[in-house]
């Protein structure tokens, strides 16, 4: 299956050399079927670290992934895979530019750390002879003939650093490294790690969203926002394209006790018919549309439906009422009385004039 990872450019140069790692405190990697999805993704932490977006593409075997990881450590649904793991390098079907592809010293170095695992300090450095000849190496070989292949390089640094890689046992197709005492006594399946055990709560999360019955995947989604999960917000974009209502309305409402998310991926659910959607969708923006937030909030206050109005006023708190004097007045004239009481509240002593009706 072709499958798409939305990312920034330094981290792509981190995933070529090392293969996908989930970024603390997460344990999933994400991939999504649709491009457009994964550019969405992308933009996102491009925007939040200063860099560049990326989208690199890959090809996993869902099936072959279940099986070394187990059924419930990878999650396909609405698009979406989600792997409770680390994804070896070998996934990835594009083609390395030439900039990109490990050949300094540094970079070798680098790549060979991450393959075993090993923290730099306790790794080889750049200035290892081995390290030196295999980088002199490569560098003949791209002129030769242009990109090495993982396995390739593999090979050759077996040649070249045997104290290091003699040490361990490494699987030639997905490149995941064992020490080999641990290999003998742990003896993992092939290409698999010995992941943590999994909090039961999170098991009984994972089988609800699993289910068949709708009410039991919004409980799931429920479930995820007590466990105060990291990657909440990709949950809810699984589930966004649920053929349930019930279900989209919580994926978008469990959207609020998310640290941060790509907004661009609920603007859509914001023009929805039914008010009850297009409240939950607005008032998502609302939190996460970062300098655009200012004005989903006030597309949420003056829309016809009591309903979106409220959803949205509930998240005036996170604005600063010197600020956002348009923003309040709306609230503050509001037919509804509970949306004018959340108003006068956060505006006491901020040099508003007295409301009169």
């Amino acid at each position: 299956m072709i499958v798409y990872h939305g990312t920034t450019r330094r981290h792509a140069q981190r995933i070529r050399l090392e293969g996908f790692l989930p970024k603390q405190p997460s344990r999933k990697v994400w991939f999504a079927e649709g491009r457009g999805d994964a550019e969405g993704r992308a933009k996102t932490k491009a925007r939040r670290a200063h860099d560049r977006p990326v989208v690199l593409t890959c090809e996993i075997d869902v099936s072959r992934v279940r099986e070394q990881y187990g059924p419930k450590r990878v999650f396909h649904r609405g698009g979406i895979v989600a792997i409770d793991g680390a994804v070896p390098m070998t996934v990835l079907r594009s083609s390395t530019p030439a900039g990109e592809q490990p050949v300094t010293p540094d970079e070798l170095a680098a790549w060979v750390n991450g393959l075993l695992r090993l923290k730099p300090h306790k790794g080889i450095g750049a200035k290892h002879p081995g390290v030196q000849s295999l980088s002199r190496w490569a560098a003949n070989r791209m002129n030769e003939r242009g990109r090495i292949a993982p396995t390739e390089l593999l090979g050759e640094a077996r040649r070249w650093l045997p104290e290091f890689l003699g040490r361990f046992e490494i699987d030639p197709v997905t490149l995941q490294a064992w020490p080999i005492a641990e290999r003998l006594t742990v003896a993992p399946g092939p290409g698999a790690e010995c992941p943590p055990e999994m909090d039961p709560r999170e098991e009984e999360a994972l089988d609800c969203l699993g289910s068949t019955k709708p009410r039991r995947r919004a409980r799931g989604l429920s479930l995820l926002v007590k466990l105060e999960e990291p990657d909440l917000f990709d949950w809810c974009t699984m589930f966004l394209g649920d053929a349930d209502r019930q279900v989209r309305l919580a994926a978008l409402r469990a959207m609020l006790h998310c640290e941060d998310g790509d907004p661009e991926v609920v603007v859509p659910f914001a023009r929805c018919e039914e008010p009850c959607i297009r409240a939950a969708a607005t008032a998502a923006l609302a939190k996460h549309a970062g300098k655009d937030a200012p004005h989903w909030f006030e597309r949420g206050l003056k829309d016809p439906s009591p309903c979106v109005r409220m959803e949205v006023s509930a998240l005036l708190p996170q604005l600063d009422p010197t600020r956002y004097h348009v923003i309040f007045e709306l609230a503050l004239y509001d037919p509804n009385p509970e949306i004018v009481r959340r108003a006068k509240k956060l505006i006491a002593g901020k040099g508003y004039r007295k409301v009169e009706w």
